[in-house]
């Protein structure tokens, strides 16, 4: 397996997990109706797999012992997963609210 694919993975799936609730975001806006219900899901899903994919790649340093690349990493690791995780979550409420003040114009 190429491991340096798992930083791609994480690059992307994190990019999808803003993506996704942004495109939906503007779907309200524009048509007042999104993709449905389980928009969040997906991005928080997507989310989560990133952080794993970052996880999975530290424990092949791990298995490679490459300390140093560990002891190089992990701080901005642990500081962009904390930064990626809070914004698909606030993202993620923002949409959820949109949503919820369409429901209560439609009644």
């Amino acid at each position: 397996m190429d491991y340096g694919m798992l930083n791609l993975g994480s690059i992307l799936l994190g990019l999808a997990g803003w993506a996704i609730p942004i495109i939906q975001i503007g779907r309200l806006l524009k048509e007042k109706r999104g993709f449905g219900r389980y928009t969040h899901i997906l991005s928080m899903g997507a989310c989560a797999l990133a952080i794993w994919c970052q996880i999975r790649y530290n424990e092949y340093l791990i298995d490679i012992e490459d300390w140093g690349a560990i002891v190089d990493t992990i701080d901005a690791v642990r500081k962009v997963a904390l930064f990626l995780l809070v914004t698909t979550l606030v993202v993620n409420l923002v949409t959820a609210h949109m949503e919820n003040a369409l429901d209560k114009e439609e009644t």
